[in-house]
């Protein structure tokens, strides 16, 4: 008897985990054949306080959701004979009925809301309007700066209906208004391109469930000009001061000895000034960013120079007619290959030794992760 029911109850475990296994599979498969779909419009009226080196930036944006229940839309005309709605009777309206709601899923802080809308239409659409402000994290690979590109992401994730429930399908991404010298992104950055990606989102709140999810990138490249004129001509300069006197002063006639090794002096010092000078418009990260070698670069020259200055002058002191020219001779030439030595290393480990992927590349596991074209639409229309 005992094995009997030891044996029943095996049985009935290995069904009821056969039956129970399709059915999360066609949760984390997410069927869309009946969910609803909402149109995402998104407009990017400001962009500022971009912080390399906490990665983070705020954006000041309008959002519209746009989907289809003429049921709803009857409802509401009937009990208000109004097509616009805010306030209290907004949220009265969207409290008795379905409707989307979503999270910015990379925010640092629960977004701050400056108003909302509700617009009724004849065929039934309903449009729900948001101006929000925050703050949001991004993933900043900045070992080219001052050059390279930024991919700044806004990530829209539907909050309360599942992926076979709502899908979320953007239509509309623009960047600022269209008018005439508007300054949508504040700072030493210039647009490069713009596109979203529709994926799948899923949390750690419900294991077996997930949620539609769009991720709004734009591009940023850095304006370098500035960056050149207050960080890599100093930086030039110092070098080229520094190999000029390396080769042209001669330690063979000691009066040139002040002005060799004290004119290297002068330079290391200049070094730290502007790296110090600087400090607060390099970023700080936890590797060697381009600029940060090319200061470790002028440092290193700059030193070896001095230090070599010293002990060539040693030589001549103590024995004029001995090595010292030779030694003298080899550095003045080897100087300048060691230079730019580190300067192709330089450049190759910053530009060229990473592999990083592409600005339009889909990310992620999911197989519904696509890239989708954004077509010129005003968001107002």
């Amino acid at each position: 008897m005992k094995k009997l029911f030891l044996y029943l109850s095996g049985l009935f475990i290995f069904c009821a985990s056969a039956f129970a296994s399709p059915t999360h599979h066609n949760k984390l498969s997410a069927d869309t054949s009946d969910a609803r779909p909402v149109e995402v419009m998104l407009l990017i009226d400001r962009i500022y306080d971009i912080d390399l080196s906490n990665s983070t930036y705020r954006v000041e944006a309008e959002i519209i959701l746009d989907w289809k229940d003429p049921g709803l839309v009857e409802r509401v005309k009937k009990q208000y004979q109004e097509t616009t709605f805010t306030g209290s009777k907004l949220g009265k309206i969207l409290d008795d009925t379905w409707h989307p709601k979503f999270v910015i899923s990379n925010e640092t802080s629960p977004r701050i809301t400056d108003f909302r809308t509700l617009k009724i239409f004849d065929d039934g659409t309903i449009e729900v309007f948001e101006k929000f402000i925050s703050k949001i994290a991004f993933d900043a690979d900045i070992h080219e700066y001052p050059f390279g590109d930024l991919d700044l992401t806004l990530d829209i994730s539907a909050f309360t209906h599942e992926f076979h429930e709502m899908v979320f399908k953007p239509t509309s991404f623009e960047i600022g208004h269209g008018r005439k010298n508007e300054q949508v992104i504040k700072g030493p950055w210039l647009l490069k391109d713009k596109y979203a990606v529709v994926s799948q989102d899923h949390r750690l709140s419900s294991h077996t469930s997930v949620f539609s999810h769009n991720k709004f990138h734009f591009i940023l490249q850095h304006d370098y000009i500035d960056p050149v004129q207050k960080m890599l001509l100093p930086i030039a300069a110092v070098l080229i001061f520094s190999s000029f006197l390396n080769y042209f002063l001669t330690l063979k006639f000691s009066p040139n000895a002040d002005w060799r090794i004290g004119g290297q002096i002068t330079l290391f010092l200049t070094i730290l000034a502007v790296k110090f000078s600087l400090s607060g418009q390099i970023p700080v990260t936890h590797y060697l960013k381009f600029v940060d070698e090319l200061f470790l670069i002028a440092t290193l020259v700059v030193g070896l120079n001095l230090i070599m200055s010293i002990v060539i002058q040693k030589l001549y002191v103590e024995n004029p007619n001995g090595c010292a020219s030779s030694v003298e001779t080899i550095y003045k030439f080897s100087q300048p290959l060691i230079l730019v030595a580190l300067l192709c290393w330089t450049i190759y480990s910053a530009f060229y030794a990473r592999t990083s992927p592409t600005p339009n590349h889909c990310q992620g596991n999911s197989a519904a992760c696509v890239n989708i074209p954004i077509h010129e639409r005003d968001i107002h229309n």
